[in-house]
């Protein structure tokens, strides 16, 4: 009897939920649709107490045109929900406007990640205040980026009062056209001064015939930049063209300009691995660019010139010296220069970095110097309290009436400042509801106690395990590439076409099909778990057969292409963290990354045959060796 009525009290409670569930619903609809009459109908028929009442509040606040004094009410009555942070951003925007400084500071202070708008803004207001933001101002100013009008104040007065010289201007208008957003370089063109400026067509004629624009005059300093624009149209291409047209060219250019004109050829050169980029560097002397630097280190690496990238990662700014990037291969330098000690001492501090450079520091210690942080498990008492969090509480169920974008919100909103416990439960928490890659995008997130278990689910582990055996794959690299594809989101969709766990193209799920001898339509069920693991399996294994049995090719192919995989190869061997490294496509030199570290965790997770970093990258074989295979399409 007690048993019936304890089920019958919990099928009146879920009932209840659920029609207050769908009351919100109604009331979410109304309020998109605008029909607000409707809207008020089914939120009053909400309790305060729902979860998800502040959402109504909010909306009731906005359907009613609100003056400031509300919404300062609702953000003091709503600190735990991401709606205060957005109508604070709201109110900080309309006070910037107004250059109401005293009550922007009272917004802006409390906002934890402040966009570019509200910093220019906040320059603004320090400016008005004597403040010194010289430094911070030109700063912001020197990007190939557009950046929002409420910047334009501020760079006026840095240029009345000297502060953003012509230097700073002809310096963003490079970055522009370096970075192709001709839209700026016109815009930053037009507010030179006539002594300066290009031609209004310049950058027309510089695309349609870069080499008859270079054979051309070059009256200023603007169309010399749009001259070096077209040098580097022709780089991009043709370096060897370039490096011929630059040989007549450069003399009407100042030597700084003959010197950045090399480094574009080399630049690109570099990016297409071509064997006379370090003598085009050379010839650039100290490179001009962060780009060109960048491609001068992974030159020198592929040539094996150890003091040249030593040298080079040190003429680098320090913000980018202290990337895991170059700490590593600043120690590989100079290990390689027989600078053990210095190199160890780099080596065991990136060791200590849950990440690509941190296992392969590890590795090249003679021993470990320091053992990793313990692991932590979550506790019932733990989880208990992550279940009773209002924040996540309301984000679980915004995932459950579909509101994705209002999810992911309260789930980070209510993650701040939480400590790396706390941060774990969450993350189990995640788990336990099947929101897969929000447990393992949160159990990343902490920085002295980790569970690697959380960090490297392994959901579909029966499906994937037996599809990698039957294609001879290591599962510990299916589960490492997955979970970079998807994070084991099953209706993952690309903004190109690709879909589920292995993120597979149309074009290539229908060659897959035609293989495996399935009818026409099997490949229409791409968001299918098991289909999408055997038919991504399937290709992994074609294409690692195809690219010598290298994990590192492979995973390139899978990302770009097995054609570009090859292409990417050197005239000689190249050790594969090298190769790695001077992938072209930035894209696809992290994805390699972070799959094939992911492969160490997750075989560490579940046992095996032990096998380094090193091991798995191997050696890469010069790229005569490398055998055809059909190109297909896959995503970038």
């Amino acid at each position: 009897m007690r048993l019936s009525i304890s089920l019958l009290l919990l099928f009146f409670s879920l009932s209840a939920q659920a029609s207050v569930d769908s009351d919100f619903q109604a009331a979410r609809e109304a309020y998109q649709k605008g029909k607000f009459e409707r809207f008020f109908k089914y939120a009053d028929k909400v309790p305060e107490s729902y979860p998800l009442a502040p959402y109504l509040r909010f909306w009731r606040l906005k359907a009613n045109t609100p003056g400031n004094v509300a919404l300062l009410k609702f953000i003091d009555e709503n600190p735990d929900t991401p709606l205060s942070d957005r109508l604070r951003n709201d109110l900080a925007r309309q006070f910037g406007r107004a250059e109401n400084w005293a009550e922007f500071r009272l917004q802006y202070q409390a906002i934890p990640r402040p966009d570019q708008e509200l910093q220019c803004f906040n320059l603004r207001r320090r400016l008005s205040e004597g403040g010194k933001v010289e430094a911070e101002g030109v700063a912001l100013w020197r990007t190939a980026r557009d950046l929002p009008s409420s910047c334009d104040p501020l760079f006026t007065a840095l240029a009345e009062s000297g502060k953003l010289t012509t230097e700073d201007r002809l310096a963003r208008l490079r970055l522009a056209l370096d970075d192709n957003n001709l839209r700026l370089s016109r815009e930053l063109n037009a507010r030179l001064s006539a002594d300066l400026a290009m031609e209004d067509d310049a950058l027309a004629r510089a695309q349609r015939d870069p080499e008859r624009f270079l054979d051309g005059a070059l009256n200023t300093a603007g169309q010399h930049e749009a001259a070096l624009y077209a040098l580097t149209q022709i780089a991009k291409k043709e370096p060897e063209t370039a490096a011929r047209v630059w040989e007549t060219q450069q003399a009407k250019f100042p030597e700084a300009g003959q010197r950045y004109g090399w480094g574009q050829i080399g630049l690109h050169a570099a990016r297409r691995h071509d064997p006379r980029t370090l003598a085009w560097f050379a010839r650039a002397g100290t490179p001009q660019s962060e780009a060109q630097l960048l491609w001068k280190v992974r030159s020198d690496l592929r040539a094996g010139k150890w003091l040249d990238v030593h040298n080079s990662i040190e003429a680098m700014p320090e913000a980018m010296r202290n990337e895991p990037v170059w700490r590593y291969w600043k120690a590989r330098a100079l290990k390689a220069l027989n600078a053990n000690y210095p190199a160890n001492v780099l080596f065991a501090k990136l060791s200590q970095e849950i990440n690509y450079y941190g296992l392969l520091a590890e590795e090249e210690l003679p021993a470990r110097l320091e053992a990793r942080p313990a692991e932590y498990k979550v506790t019932p008492d733990d989880l208990k309290t992550a279940e009773e969090h209002i924040g996540l509480k309301r984000s679980l169920l915004l995932r459950s009436l579909g509101d994705m974008g209002n999810a992911t919100g309260e789930w980070d909103w209510a993650l701040r400042g939480m400590n790396d416990r706390q941060i774990l439960a969450a993350a189990e928490l995640a788990r336990r509801e099947g929101w897969y890659d929000r447990a393992i995008i949160t159990a990343d997130r902490t920085r002295g106690e980790h569970d690697f278990d959380l960090r490297y689910l392994s959901p579909y582990r029966d499906l994937a395990t037996a599809y990698a055996h039957n294609n001879s794959l290591d599962e510990a690299w299916v589960f490492g590439l997955m979970r970079q594809e998807s994070r084991f989101v099953d209706y993952a969709r690309s903004s190109v076409g690709a879909s589920g766990l292995m993120q597979i193209m149309p074009a290539t799920a229908k060659w897959i099909a035609n293989q495996l001898g399935l009818g026409r339509k099997a490949h229409a069920g791409m968001n299918h778990p098991e289909t999408n693991i055997r038919f991504g399996t399937y290709y992994l294994k074609h294409i690692y057969d195809s690219l010598e049995q290298s994990p590192v090719l492979a995973t390139a192919g899978y990302n770009a292409g097995p054609g570009r995989a090859r292409r990417w190869q050197g005239e000689t061997p190249l050790e594969g963290a090298i190769y790695v490294e001077s992938i072209p496509f930035s894209e696809t030199r992290e994805y390699v990354k972070k799959v094939l570290a992911n492969a160490m965790f997750y075989r560490n997770r579940f046992g095996g045959e032990a096998r380094t970093l090193k091991d798995r990258l191997g050696t890469i074989p010069a790229r005569a060796r490398a055998q055809p295979a059909p190109e297909l399409e896959t995503a970038p």
